[in-house]
């Protein structure tokens, strides 16, 4: 999420406080929960579910899945039972959005075996393009026209939502800096 979101917040940022100095780091969400928790970063932006009650966990915006195929490959109906057979690329096992996906499926009570698995969305979506599978993958990694190019994209039935949201210390103090990153991306 944050290759989509994070550069024009970055770059305004950047522009704007010419003084304030912002690190990323990347990881799946126990990862940052656990550097937060540690005081190793300020502030995360996680996927909900987080089992930590050491947090102060504020909802920012909810994002919907889409599938993903090669384009002129889309015909079928977008729903679990239909997408089971199908030669599925998923990220990897443990990340959130795996297990976010993998529900989605169990909640019609079926189970996915993907033919690859990739923790990057760009790698999947190359994948795809090639015409090595499908996938399911966030909408805002395939909103703007370049993004979407060799991909035929289609909202999933029953429609798949994940909740963002910001993780931070009770104890940390909210700097200007850090409230301005919240308001960019909520």
């Amino acid at each position: 999420m944050e290759v989509f979101l994070l550069p024009p917040a970055l770059h305004y940022l950047r522009e704007t406080y010419l003084s304030l100095q912002v690190g990323v780091t990347t990881g799946n969400t126990v990862d940052i929960v656990r550097a937060v928790e540690e005081n190793r970063l300020d502030l995360g932006l996680v996927t909900l579910p987080v089992s930590s009650r050491q947090l102060v966990v504020n909802r920012c915006r909810e994002e919907e899945f889409v599938f993903i195929c090669r384009a002129g490959e889309g015909t079928m109906p977008f729903t679990p039972d239909s997408l089971h057979a199908c030669p599925l690329i998923a990220f990897e096992e443990g990340s959130g959005t795996r297990l976010l996906i993998d529900s989605w499926f169990s909640a019609s009570g079926l189970a996915i075996s993907p033919m690859m698995e990739s923790g990057s969305i760009e790698a999947i979506k190359r994948l795809v393009r090639a015409g090595l599978g499908v996938s399911i993958v966030p909408q805002m990694a395939v909103e703007s026209a370049f993004d979407r190019e060799g991909l035929e994209v289609h909202s999933l039935i029953p429609v798949l939502h994940r909740q963002l949201a910001f993780v931070m210390r009770p104890d940390k103090i909210l700097s200007r800096g850090m409230a301005e990153v919240i308001r960019l991306l909520s």
